[in-house]
């Protein structure tokens, strides 16, 4: 079975030139794209590892366009960048029949084969009827999988997703995809890093954009499944009848032409489907798809291919809307509510999309986590990847849910833009300060200071306490944040059990009993005094040896300083048995898939 289909063609982008487009226009693609940028999206697309739905977003195309193209090169022999013809080219390039998955090197998750494989063992009856050519890049955790389960079979449904660790996600109420039988479910796979994003309909929805109450087809409206094997993992898949049925009826409500116009284009990659449908006798080209909506009757559409797309008869697609609300129980107004209620929340939605782009985390997600937000905190001394794995974590939970990251230290990270102009002022110092904070505890030490270490003294008192409102102003905004439904991740988080180490107090207590720093040193105290009530909700340590940290930042901490910041986290973990440990001694792999595995179990 051929997974060369494309069947949610997405909105129009903009063009080379600048200018909108309509999406509904195969012709005026094919016009805006020439073959030396196909090419170079197609290069964009073959890279490893890359998320093809972003890589068509930032060029305003629809993702199915790019699968297409993608498919095609491959096919055809022409990879961009490959210097070899197609004559030239291995015989894995060659074979127009090997699978996408297989000509892409794509590999599915492993938990992909497991859920399915428990779904057909329980007996739940479900199938894939969207985004087939998309299917490869979906089950390997970088698209979105369109199921269709039987309403009957949801609780088994849920029960086995829950088995996996399965967590259901939450949308904006003005978000396109907000509607009655449809649910947002992921799945994690531990062992990959990833997670499965289960776009779940109980019955397909049709109808305008932001619209959708019409329901159209359920499991039992399908005509015909079949089985098909995408890297390994048997899943059943609606047949190309029945997708092409289901993508004109999702269509009907948004598609359009011009007033004179018969004909009305369908974006999308559809040879394959076409072909299966019957012929209209004495009208060339012209093929005919059957729908019957209940006791409605049966309605047929007239279509005929457009370039890639579909071109389908307007009188036809006037009364597959008009069974389509007849089916579901919607007479009269329907013609003027739905397209004034779509405008609304359009409108809405993108108040809102301006608004989180203007004021960025201000307003909700426009998707999170049905439990709420979470602040997740990365302890560990200098070396061990804390930044880096913070980074990692912030771009695999942001593909799908509202993700922040914050950092609390005083490194080169992101912060107050009075402390980073400070710290370059003073940077050739910043050892020198540090020593103050440490040798201050030193009695002989406290004795010998003299105006220099006077004035160092001073100078750290004030540096503290600008650290410190700082700090606290970030642990206030990520709390925030995650009252938001946002999950937020920590580079770091202070603690006051301890100046000088692992983000403490930086005011030394001697320093303290200095007249005139007395004051800073209060306030200092009483700041991180105020940030022990924002615990994070789960505080991860990162521990190792001190051979590991100097292999990574050679000369950045010793060997007497990293023990003394194990000691103060073992001091911490005895306090707060919450506090979980992952060991960094591993690869950077490794130590991303544990803390992935650690935060989603505490989802």
């Amino acid at each position: 079975m051929s997974l060369e289909r494309n069947s949610r063609p997405k909105p129009g982008g903009t063009n080379q030139g600048g200018r909108r487009h309509q999406s509904g226009s195969p012709r005026q693609q094919r016009r805006n794209w020439s073959t030396e940028a196909k090419a170079g999206i197609v290069a964009e697309a073959l890279m490893p590892g890359v998320n093809v739905s972003a890589i068509a977003r930032a060029h305003g195309i629809a993702p199915q366009q790019v699968f297409a193209w993608r498919r095609r090169a491959v096919q055809e022999g022409t990879v961009p960048g490959n210097p070899e013809s197609r004559e030239n080219a291995s015989p894995l390039q060659a074979d127009a029949n090997a699978p996408l998955s297989t000509s892409l090197t794509v590999l599915s998750l492993p938990v992909a084969a497991a859920l399915f494989q428990a779904l057909d063992e329980a007996g739940v009856r479900y199938g894939i009827v969207r985004n087939l050519a998309t299917l490869p890049d979906a089950l390997a955790g970088r698209d979105d999988v369109d199921l269709l389960v039987d309403k009957q079979d949801y609780p088994a449904f849920c029960a086995i997703v829950n088995r996996f660790h399965g967590l259901r996600g939450v949308s904006l109420s003005c978000h396109d995809n907000v509607c009655a039988g449809r649910e947002d479910w992921f799945v994690p796979d531990f062992s990959c890093g990833g997670y499965l994003h289960l776009d779940t309909h109980i019955g397909v929805r049709v109808g305008w954009k932001f619209r959708k109450r019409y329901l159209a087809f359920d499991y039992s409206a399908i005509t015909g499944w079949q089985r098909t094997s995408v890297n390994g993992v048997s899943v059943p898949v609606v047949s190309p009848e029945d997708e092409i049925r289901i993508a004109i009826a999702r269509f009907a409500f948004r598609a359009w032409a011009l007033p004179w116009r018969r004909w009305v284009a369908i974006s999308g990659d559809w040879k394959d489907q076409l072909a299966k449908l019957p012929a209209v006798p004495g009208e060339q080209g012209v093929h005919v798809a059957e729908c019957r909506f209940g006791r409605t009757g049966m309605v047929s559409c007239r279509i005929r291919q457009e370039g890639d797309g579909l071109a389908v008869d307007r009188r036809d697609l006037t009364r597959l809307r008009h069974s389509i609300r007849q089916m579901s129980g919607f007479t009269g107004s329907g013609g003027i509510a739905d397209p004034a209620v779509h405008l609304v929340r359009k409108i809405s939605y993108r108040a809102v999309s301006v608004l989180g782009r203007l004021m960025p985390r201000a307003v909700p997600a426009k998707r999170r986590l049905g439990s709420g937000g979470i602040v997740v905190a990365l302890v560990g001394p200098d070396g061990l990847g804390k930044s880096t794995q913070v980074d990692r974590l912030t771009k695999l939970f942001r593909w799908k849910f509202g993700c922040a990251k914050a950092y609390l230290g005083t490194g080169e990270g992101t912060g107050w833009w009075l402390r980073k102009v400070l710290q370059r002022l003073v940077f050739r110092h910043r050892r020198q300060l540090k020593a103050a904070a440490v040798q201050s505890d030193n009695e002989a030490a406290s004795q010998r200071r003299g105006a220099k270490q006077g004035i160092l003294g001073a100078g750290l008192a004030v540096w503290g306490v600008l650290i410190a409102i700082e700090r606290y102003a970030v642990v206030k905004r990520a709390h925030r944040w995650a009252t938001r439904g946002l999950i937020v991740i920590c580079d770091r988080w202070p603690q006051a059990r301890r100046s000088g180490y692992l983000d403490g107090p930086m005011i030394p207590p001697k320093l303290s009993l200095v007249r005139g720093l007395a004051p800073l040193a209060r306030l200092e105290q009483k700041l991180y005094q105020k940030m022990e009530e924002f615990r994070p909700h789960l505080t991860l340590h990162l521990v190792s040896d001190h051979a590991v940290s100097d292999s990574r930042k050679p000369g950045e901490i010793s060997k007497e300083a990293f023990d003394a910041r194990l000691s103060l986290m073992a001091e911490l973990r005895a306090l707060d048995k919450d506090i979980r440990v992952v060991d960094a001694s591993s690869g950077i792999e490794a130590v991303n898939r544990e803390l992935f595995r650690r935060i989603w179990l505490s989802l």
